[in-house]
């Protein structure tokens, strides 16, 4: 709107008088920002809700319900120098004794000692030798050679090394190295001379150095001299047989291609060709009921965060303010304010009421868990139970040392992961099936709400948008009224004008009589 010079008829402050009319008519605007501010807040409270519930679902839930979490044991061995026990969570409790004769073993290739060059000089081999002094190439440029690991009745791929003339033993050693995690090959220099050995191990492994397929007769000549100064002579280019690893279990002879080895249950490294260790393996008691108690423990911070939110005072009268009103506030007093309104948001809220009420019902009344044939029904067998109603549904463990009204209790839960693992898992794993299940179910894509969410996040969006759109249809009539007004306004001071130049002629003509 451009510059507009008002009242010069009137004397009126037509320009104030607009804006005051005009403070009245943008009241329904603001009124509506309002209630856009409030559906805006409460997406984020509810944003924050569900990510502490989806936090909750795949973590702590997901734990409670899987029988992993149930099957947690402790595992020893009595000499660890012969064998070492890892994770084994499928073994039976009780000792299980192993006795070593014989540890699995690869192939082995071992060099003579290396002589002399083949120059005439004297001049000893050494990893900076190139293969043109170990051997007369002539007008060949490299050779190629394989590099085979036999398992049993079948031969794997066999590592094929391309030779140059110009490349050192130290060269060549590193394209052996490069082949494949298959082989290993060393010089040592105390006993100068190469190793080379399978990282397979088995009695049906062995390692052989062999001509390349279709390898002319020249190559082979230039291969035998090569590897005859590498100290592989003709006929000792095959390495060893390897051996399998002996042992008993529990008096059953037993045998192995490997040295890591599991048997009935129990992941076992053989660390020694003979030697005998008792292997212990019981429940881990305070693991799993670690894992039982840390779940517990979120369930009652989620119940107790969200029965305040459900609870909060009414703030009905309590509206977001405008600029303008917040000019005339102290920040401290805005914060207050706002909290004030934020703290209601979801106070009485269908949605996450029937959320808590759900959580609690599969919880402390294992609602439609199917419990027949079990040793359990219910959580308070456990000692897992509801205190005062004061406590809004918080769960208590009888015995739990945290816990100083219910730590005189017997700890009935410890005693059952003790004495009956089994039953324990199968009985909490439906009770925490059931409750994933549910939730599962609620985070399900609709209409109203996208997937992993358990708010309508779609809905609460459409209604910001529509806010949006009242808005600029709103603005769009204050901008219809406010032009109306200066219209009126106009005519005014325009009938005020004529009027008073009027006046003035009659005072004229009255004034020559």
């Amino acid at each position: 709107m451009g510059i507009q010079f008002t009242g010069l008829a009137s004397g009126l402050d037509t320009q104030s008088i607009i804006a005051d009319l005009m403070k009245v008519e943008r009241m329904k605007v603001e009124s509506v920002e309002k209630d856009k501010t409030k559906m805006e807040w409460k997406k984020d409270a509810w944003s924050d809700a569900n990510a502490k519930l989806y936090s909750f679902y795949k973590e702590e839930l997901f734990d409670f319900k899987s029988a992993g979490t149930y099957s947690q044991k402790t595992t020893t061995s009595s000499n660890e120098s012969v064998v070492t026990v890892g994770k084994s969570p499928a073994a039976p409790s009780g000792s299980h004794e192993i006795t070593v004769t014989s540890m699995a073993k690869g192939s082995f290739l071992t060099g003579d000692a290396l002589g002399d060059d083949n120059t005439g000089t004297a001049t000893a081999i050494n990893l900076a030798t190139t293969a043109d002094k170990l051997a007369t190439f002539g007008a060949t440029t490299e050779i190629k050679l394989h590099i085979k690991t036999t398992v049993g009745e079948t031969a794997s791929v066999s590592n094929e090394i391309t030779i140059k003339s110009t490349d050192t033993l130290s060269e060549i050693m590193q394209n052996i190295k490069d082949l494949n995690s298959d082989l290993s090959i060393n010089f040592d220099e105390n006993f100068n001379r190469f190793f080379i050995s399978s990282t397979k191990t088995g009695s049906t492994v062995q390692l052989d150095i062999t001509n390349a397929d279709g390898a002319s007769a020249g190559d082979i000549l230039i291969k035998e001299d090569l590897l005859t100064n590498m100290g592989f002579d003709v006929g000792k280019t095959t390495g060893t047989l390897g051996e399998s690893a002996q042992f008993t279990y529990n008096n059953t002879p037993l045998e192995s291609d490997t040295n890591d080895i599991t048997v009935n249950g129990l992941s076992l490294t053989i660390l020694a060709d003979s030697g005998t260790t008792n292997i212990s393996v019981n429940t881990n008691t305070d693991v799993i009921y670690d894992s039982v108690k840390s779940f517990i423990t979120k369930y009652n911070e989620l119940t107790l965060e969200f029965t305040t939110k459900l609870n909060a005072d009414s703030a009905r009268t309590f509206n977001p303010l405008t600029a303008e009103e917040k000019s005339a506030m102290t920040d401290d007093e805005v914060t207050l304010w706002e909290a004030k309104i934020k703290d209601s948001l979801l106070r009485r809220d269908d949605n996450l009421t029937s959320i808590v009420s759900e959580m609690r019902s599969v919880l402390t009344m294992s609602s439609d868990v199917t419990t027949t044939d079990m040793n359990y029904n219910y959580l308070s067998e456990l000692g897992i139970k509801t205190g005062s109603y004061t406590e809004n549904g918080i769960l208590h463990i009888d015995g739990d040392e945290d816990d100083s009204l219910y730590s005189v209790k017997d700890n009935k839960l410890k005693a059952a992961i003790e004495d009956d693992p089994e039953g324990i898992m199968e009985f909490l794993s439906a009770v925490g099936s059931k409750l994933y299940e549910k939730m599962n179910s609620r985070m399900r894509s609709t209409t109203l709400s996208s997937s992993l969410t358990l708010f309508n996040d779609k809905y609460m969006d459409t209604q910001v948008d529509d806010y949006d759109t009242k808005i600029a249809d709103l603005e769009e009539r204050l901008a219809a009224v406010e032009a109306r007004y200066y219209k009126q306004f106009t005519a005014m001071e325009q009938a005020i004008q004529q009027s008073n130049s009027t006046g003035d002629w009659l005072t004229q003509q009255l004034a020559s009589l």
